[in-house]
């Protein structure tokens, strides 16, 4: 019988883990919950850096979340247009945010979103962009 080390002490539901990433910091391997949270308690920090995980997780609950607008409310109905309306203006800044650190994480500065403004290359490149991994260059926008 082979004997196993003891599991690690189990941290209280809802803690993060052993040795937090503080907010000044990327989150890689984010859960879902953890990259949302971050999401909004970052809300207009432009500063920093921010994993693949702590970008796209967010990315994919405002689309769930706009789907969701659609189908209950319908998309064509009034009731639907000021509702989902409403929640673009509420992720606007924190989604800027968010992807101006993700392209700091890439070695990129922030003013490369501006590429969003040019239909369909603009939005491949911005999308490749934000799905390459870190590079040490991104090490500049580090805050302290």
């Amino acid at each position: 019988m082979t004997d196993y080390p003891p599991p690690p002490p189990q941290q209280p539901y809802g803690a993060g883990p052993v040795g937090e990433v503080t907010l000044s910091q990327p989150l890689r391997g984010a859960s879902p919950r953890d990259a949302i949270v971050r999401f909004f308690k970052k809300y207009a920090s432009f500063e920093g850096r921010a994993s693949r995980s702590e970008f796209w997780w967010p990315w994919g609950a405002a689309v769930v979340v706009n789907m969701a607008i659609n189908l209950l409310l319908g998309a064509d109905s009034t009731a639907g247009s000021i509702i989902g309306g409403i929640f673009a203006l509420a992720i606007l800044v924190p989604s800027l945010a968010v992807g101006a650190r993700r392209l700091h994480d890439t070695g990129r500065s922030g003013w490369w979103q501006l590429l969003w403004l040019l239909p369909c290359i603009g939005w491949i490149a911005l999308i490749v962009f934000w799905a390459l991994p870190e590079k040490a260059e991104g090490d500049k926008y580090n805050v302290a």
